[in-house]
């Protein structure tokens, strides 16, 4: 869990971390240096749990640093990021490990989400062995692309990816290029029950992002795209048509035009 100035809600997902049924998890948290009481939240939350431990930030890492700084951490077989705002459901972290045991060419599986009185689904990439086609369609960003996010996935995929990077437009959707490249990497397993709720804040990570936009970013975001699929070494021919429909996508968004 990488937190930072959450003492309004941390709370909430912390004990959502507690009543997880799976009986092996290990709950890492780092608060990048905050500036109220999260720290001490956390550290109480660590004292009480013995399956927890704590770190605190000297410094501020920003979201991706302070991933980054987890992931060193890190000894599992199965990561997932427990994002301070969104709770689980108890049966979360149990049901995806269940899935990946049962799909060994699985890299990620992921849950349906509550969004308000909504309940969001991904099933675009779902179950597609293709990776070139996985990968097309997570280029295009159709539906809820980043619901896989808050999945679980296999720990040898830090390994492969070298973990969650910045771009020249910083953090701004730097999961898409991360979701990507684990496309590439293997299958995705979707888990038909919301687990996970969404929360969207005023100030929170998404609605800023959202709100902070702009040509410069979008055109970081599929040079992270284009980085991604080149870091993966695919045999040349595939690497050449991913590029291009990468390309096509960006030239689809500059005219306003589909390029599917």
């Amino acid at each position: 869990m990488p937190a930072w100035n959450a003492e309004d809600f941390i709370e909430l997902t912390l004990d959502s971390l507690a009543t997880q049924t799976y009986p092996n998890l290990h709950i890492l948290i780092s608060d990048d240096a905050s500036t109220d009481t999260t720290s001490a939240i956390c550290q109480r939350f660590a004292e009480r749990h013995g399956n927890c431990e704590y770190r605190r930030q000297p410094d501020n890492l920003g979201w991706i640093g302070n991933i980054n700084a987890l992931f060193k951490l890190a000894q599992g077989d199965y990561l997932f990021f427990a994002f301070h705002d969104d709770p689980l459901e108890p049966r979360y972290v149990e049901r995806l490990v269940d899935a990946l045991q049962h799909n060994p060419a699985a890299i990620l599986a992921y849950t349906d989400i509550h969004v308000g009185d909504r309940q969001l689904s991904y099933t675009e990439v779902a179950g597609v062995s293709d990776r070139f086609e996985r990968a097309r369609r997570i280029i295009h960003q159709t539906g809820h692309w980043w619901i896989p996010n808050r999945g679980l996935f296999r720990a040898k995929a830090v390994e492969l990816t070298g973990g969650m990077r910045r771009h020249l437009g910083g953090e701004f959707r730097a999961d898409l290029p991360w979701l990507l490249h684990l496309s590439l990497l293997g299958e995705f397993v979707r888990v038909a029950e919301p687990l996970v709720t969404k929360v969207f804040r005023d100030k929170g990570v998404s609605t800023q992002y959202e709100h902070n936009r702009s040509r410069l970013k979008s055109t970081a975001v599929i040079l992270a795209c284009a980085r991604a699929i080149r870091c993966t070494r695919l045999p040349f021919r595939e690497e050449v048509r991913l590029q291009i429909e990468l390309l096509r996508f960006f030239m689809g968004k500059l005219t306003g035009r589909s390029q599917r």
